[in-house]
């Protein structure tokens, strides 16, 4: 469906408002006699849109969110609703985790950039054009970005950012930031109270990484978004402990380790108080109940068995910690299964190259090249238990050439990635990267030199 035409640019005294018991849930127009559109703020029009979805469809439009409520449900949906997201760097990456967000509905995304729009970015990301040249990229980057979603605030911010600042979102996503300044914003968010989730991400040439901090005690609510397992119940034992069995109609998908919680069991009642018991040895057709029912009533017939879905709490580690020791990577390819502790010292080496020449690395430049590898080396030396044997100087060397590109394929992956991310943070459903998950790599080396792939 396409995104609603904007309020500022409907006539004077308009606003959309949408009839209740209208069957295809069209939008008519009605007039408000106490605010004109001239003299309305933007967040005044944007509250005026939103109250008119509130009225009509209990805070949600199912037309423009309906395959987002059969995915995240509406407790989740209204969660999303509530966030502020702030985005800071709105080159190619920034982008597209801009474009996903507002698609998806938040509150409110305030835009960051002090930079301006270079012949460089065009080729980056769907929003700037040459007219766009010289422009703040955050100012250049509102209007299309607002014309996505109306029902969104979008604003933006070209000053350097403070850490009071961040105090005002629920999440905060950095692509285009020095590790030094990360560190800094990362250490306020995760000691706030509440902590703000911190999600840095990057794309450099073939290569990009995400690094997640929610805050030293996160809780995700329902792990995966899946239906609860059940099964229905063919015999109980009355042993210690307990053999369940089911009907062997379909295989069960209960786990070793899952609670359950029995109903309908006719005989052994003591089940049937609604308590979670825990499965082992599951098997698809059985599993040992962990508890004695030997002095329960005999079993007669009857009974459905529910995974009663439990919350998780991680714990995040800060940046610089988990700099030192990042713990287990998300492998995007288990034929490189070695390149993400590689590219996790790439990453710092670019920083500290960034630090000391004021600039990226030109590409095909030997000489800056071998200072990468330099500084990779030397990263590496101090890296402890985490230190590796030898870094691969040509994926370093391919590393160091595209790394000021931002190729919009990877963006775009990297964007919706990230957005999925910002979703899980805000929601707290499913199961979020834990730390610095991901360093993905699309760099094939041929015969030792080339490219392939």
């Amino acid at each position: 469906m396409l995104p609603r035409k904007r309020a500022a640019e409907r006539r004077p005294e308009e606003v959309v408002v949408f009839e209740n018991n209208s069957s295809n849930k069209k939008p008519r127009i009605d007039y408000l006699n106490n605010c004109k559109s001239s003299n309305c703020s933007r967040e005044e029009e944007v509250e005026i849109v939103r109250s008119s979805v509130d009225m009509a469809f209990g805070g949600i439009d199912e037309d423009l969110h309906s395959r987002q409520l059969a995915v995240y449900g509406r407790e989740t949906m209204r969660r999303l609703f509530a966030s502020n997201i702030l985005i800071s760097g709105m080159q190619g990456l920034g982008a597209e985790i801009a474009k996903n967000l507002i698609l998806a509905g938040v509150k409110s995304v305030t835009l960051h950039d002090e930079g301006t729009v270079e012949l460089w970015d065009l080729s980056s990301n769907f929003i700037f054009s040459e007219d766009d040249v010289g422009k703040n990229r955050a100012l250049a980057s509102l209007q299309k970005l607002q014309d996505l979603n109306n029902a969104v605030l979008v604003s933006t911010l070209t000053g350097p950012l403070t850490t009071e600042q961040l105090s005002d979102f629920q999440a905060v996503v950095f692509t285009d930031i020095s590790l030094g300044k990360a560190i800094e914003f990362d250490d306020y968010c995760h000691n706030h109270q509440p902590p703000i989730s911190f999600i840095k991400a990057e794309v450099r040439g073939l290569f990009g990484g995400v690094f997640c901090d929610f805050g030293p005690k996160f809780t995700v609510v329902d792990v995966d978004g899946e239906e609860p397992h059940t099964g229905i119940i063919a015999s109980i034992s009355n042993d210690n402990p307990a053999l369940v069995s089911f009907v062997d109609d379909e295989r069960v998908e209960f786990q070793d380790g899952d609670l359950v919680v029995f109903s309908e069991v006719q005989g052994m009642k003591e089940l049937n108080d609604g308590k979670p018991r825990r499965v082992k040895n599951a098997r698809p057709y059985s599993f040992i109940l962990d508890e004695d029912t030997t002095n329960y009533g005999a079993y007669e017939g009857g009974g459905i068995a529910t995974q009663a879905k439990q919350p998780k709490t991680l714990h995040f580690k800060r940046l610089k910690d988990a700099l030192q020791d990042p713990g287990d990577f998300l492998l995007s390819d288990f034929s490189k299964f070695d390149r993400p502790p590689l590219l996790h010292l790439a990453f710092q080496a670019l920083d500290m190259f960034i630090c000391e020449v004021d600039r990226f690395p030109v590409a095909g430049s030997e000489e800056d090249a071998q200072k990468l590898v330099l500084l990779a080396n030397n990263i590496n030396e101090n890296m402890g238990d985490g230190r590796l044997q030898e870094a691969d100087k040509t994926v370093l060397r391919h590393f160091t050439f595209g790394s000021r590109a931002v190729l919009n394929p990877m963006a775009a992956m990297f964007g919706g990635i990230v957005g999925q991310e910002v979703v899980k943070a805000c929601s707290g459903k499913f199961h979020p990267l834990f730390q610095v998950n991901i360093k993905f790599s699309k760099l094939n080396i041929k015969n030792g030199t080339g490219l392939s792939g």
